[in-house]
């Protein structure tokens, strides 16, 4: 939505947790919420092997050093539920964005049983985790709250040459990785 901002988007959503934050796509969506808004950013990643911080510190560097505390990282594999309960009350998030999953589809074919692991169990994890945060707050806490998992669209399936995707069509997992 190009005429809305990041402000708007989030409201009073001032505590967001994001899993997955020194991957690709949740890097990006952390690089946006530390130079678009005010709003403190709970970084949940295990660190994998396509993990990195450099980018998110960057852009820490080059807001200043007051901007230094909007960023709370916590190495954390959701696979352990009660880090993830620990680090999901620490934070009090009024915004959850669950990006992280193990996600190289040739890795996938290979070694299925981590991705059911990482992407099936650490989520469970998380919405466990996220409920009970979520059934202790306020009525107007929980009335603004909201929960984002966003996925692949591999998930569809094999578009081909033409075509789109949208919230109703089929789901068509096509690897261990999209199944997941």
């Amino acid at each position: 939505i190009p005429s809305t901002t990041t402000a708007e988007l989030l409201g009073n959503r001032r505590r967001i947790l994001v899993t997955g934050g020194a991957g690709f796509i949740g890097g990006a969506v952390i690089r946006r919420l530390l130079r678009q808004s005010d709003s403190i950013v709970f970084n949940l990643d295990k660190m994998g092997y396509a993990s990195d911080l450099t980018s998110i510190e960057k852009v820490l560097a080059d807001l200043g050093e007051a901007h230094y505390h909007r960023h709370q990282f916590h190495r954390i594999d959701l696979n352990n539920a009660e880090a993830v309960s620990c680090a999901v009350r620490e934070a009090d998030p009024d915004l959850v964005m669950h990006l992280a999953a193990e996600s190289h589809v040739d890795r996938s074919i290979s070694g299925p049983g981590e991705f059911i692991t990482s992407n099936v169990t650490g989520t469970y994890n998380l919405l466990q985790a996220v409920r009970k945060h979520f059934e202790q707050l306020t009525e107007e806490r929980s009335a603004e709250f909201r929960l984002h998992h966003i996925s692949t669209d591999e998930v569809f399936g094999s578009l081909g040459a033409e075509g789109r995707f949208s919230e109703t069509t089929p789901y068509d997992p096509r690897s261990p990785y999209s199944a997941s």
